[in-house]
């Protein structure tokens, strides 16, 4: 199976999950453009348009939906998996000292081109939002190549497109990645993880999973001086007839009890373009 470049441990997409369900930033203030107000507000419309700001907001919204729904989970195999309109929904519970919050993700494959590209559907529906439907076109490696949306503000069809130059660094970085690994990160067999067979039961059913556990520890630094220590536990339960793998997966940090569920919700056919794209 082909993995996207690099799996996570947790610590980046499990930390940018919940920063998203503790309220720092959500799909809805970006889309409003409440992100971008103070920026806006001192610097005048026009500059700011001059500047850039709806592009800034539209690759802010376009990483943070690539993110949360087509990396749910950090597990990066599978992709490959899904045939022309199979897709997968997911709810995913997060859990802090101050209580807990949900939402649905859902992502689908919608057309492979012969060049090696593919359209994907991905679509957020979080509690007290509207629901946001976007299509992306992803390329051989899984990055974005075009992202479109349906802006709920509007009801228009926006499309935000990575500069080239922006391309170019992020392969530079993948790169120097490859020579020098970063702490959070692995790359390569999981197989090392594997606990065993256990039986799971989520919304879309009951299976015999094969169940992943990593338990690792990493510190932030923060200065020359300050820094600060974190436990995390990973879990993942695969199921290979299931497309991306993925029935449930469960990121802890043990450090601040905080923790995030996801668990499939529906497995079914029949996705179509919902934007035009092609």
């Amino acid at each position: 199976m082909k993995p996207i470049k690099k799996i996570s441990k947790a610590v980046l997409i499990g930390s940018a999950l919940i920063l998203v369900f503790t309220g720092c930033v959500s799909v809805d203030d970006i889309v409003s453009g409440n992100l971008m107000a103070k920026t806006e507000a001192r610097m005048g419309q026009a500059v700011a348009d001059a500047m850039g700001i709806g592009e800034l907001e539209d690759a802010v919204l376009a990483t943070l939906i690539y993110t949360q729904v087509f990396y749910a989970g950090g597990y990066g195999y599978g992709y490959e998996d899904f045939t022309e309109g199979e897709g997968v929904a997911w709810k995913l519970t997060a859990n802090d000292n101050d209580g807990s919050e949900t939402l649905e993700v859902e992502r689908a494959l919608l057309k492979r081109n012969a060049d090696g590209t593919a359209w994907w559907f991905l679509a957020y529906r979080a509690e007290g939002e509207d629901e946001f439907i976007s299509e992306a076109l992803l390329d051989s490696d899984y990055t974005i190549v075009k992202f479109r949306y349906h802006d709920p503000e509007t009801d228009a069809i926006r499309e935000w497109v990575p500069e080239q130059n922006e391309s170019a660094e992020e392969t530079a970085d993948d790169e120097e990645m490859e020579e020098e690994p970063e702490v959070g990160y692995f790359e390569g067999d999981y197989g090392d993880y594997v606990t065993g067979t256990e039986r799971v039961v989520v919304p879309a059913g009951t299976y015999n999973a094969e169940h992943v556990l990593i338990e690792d520890s990493y510190t932030v630094e923060d200065g020359a001086e300050a820094s600060e220590s974190y436990e995390v536990r990973y879990e993942w339960w695969l199921v290979k007839d299931v497309p991306g793998d993925l029935v449930k997966y469960s990121w802890q940090n043990v450090s601040d009890n905080s923790s995030l569920v996801g668990e499939l919700l529906s497995h079914k056919r029949g996705y179509t373009t919902r934007l035009e794209s092609y």
